[in-house]
């Protein structure tokens, strides 16, 4: 039994040492494909913590939490759809809180979709005494299919590459005898957003946001949505 397992393995081992050899023995050309493109992040998740703390014990947690929802409310927010209670654990970790802060206090996430909902949820919660508010996470809602896009377009770029190259040679390219090295990144080009604290109107106004009539003219830093590839194709 032993030398049939010995024997298959080194069977095994031949005739992967001859495929790969096989392969290398086939004339190829090997180049990268790159494909990017940017977009405006239109999902932004804000977290917000509720602390007796805020008001100096001045309201309990359940008065600033109805206070929240009024706000948003009037805000145009979905509170239904668009706000749910985060882990408490998570919140304590991402605000800093003491110990005995846990039980006097309420993480939410929100959603909105644009810089102008963003400001005026920021500033809005500043007016009913919530200032524990940042920016957890920007995404964009299509990033899946940018994604599928970027990666037929890399592999596009990876065929026109290898066309500059053989073209005058008077060589042609066959198929793709490997697809390797394939990295698929998403990224703001300046960082990500999670770790960013915006504390209260005063902070938004400067970064031109006028607390009135919530106008605004910034907007988020795109979002990166790339693909790299390594082909080999065969030379005809």
């Amino acid at each position: 039994m032993k030398k049939i397992i010995v024997l298959i393995s080194v069977l095994s081992v031949f005739l992967t040492y001859s495929q790969e050899k096989n392969f290398i023995d086939k004339p190829y050309l090997e180049v990268n494909g790159k494909a990017d493109t940017l977009v405006t992040p239109n999902r932004i998740y804000i977290d917000v913590l509720i602390s007796e703390k805020d008001t100096k014990g001045k309201k309990s947690v359940e008065e600033l939490e109805s206070d929240m929802l009024t706000k948003l409310k009037s805000l145009g927010i979905n509170t239904e759809q668009n706000v749910t209670m985060q882990d408490m654990m998570s919140s304590y970790k991402k605000f800093f809180l003491k110990q005995t802060d846990i039980q006097k206090a309420k993480s939410y996430s929100i959603l909105v979709y644009d810089a102008k909902s963003t400001a005026k949820v920021f500033i809005g919660l500043e007016e009913v005494g919530i200032s524990n508010v940042r920016i957890d996470k920007l995404e964009h809602s299509e990033e899946a299919k940018l994604q599928l896009l970027m990666n037929t377009k890399a592999m596009e770029n990876a065929k026109a590459n290898a066309l500059s190259f053989t073209k005058p040679l008077g060589q042609n390219i066959g198929k793709a005898l490997y697809i390797g090295n394939v990295n698929n990144i998403v990224s703001q080009l300046s960082g990500s957003a999670a770790g960013i604290m915006i504390r209260g109107a005063s902070t938004i106004k400067k970064y031109d946001m006028q607390a009135q009539d919530y106008n605004t003219n910034i907007e988020f830093e795109k979002i990166s949505i790339s693909s790299q590839i390594g082909v080999r194709f065969a030379l005809d």
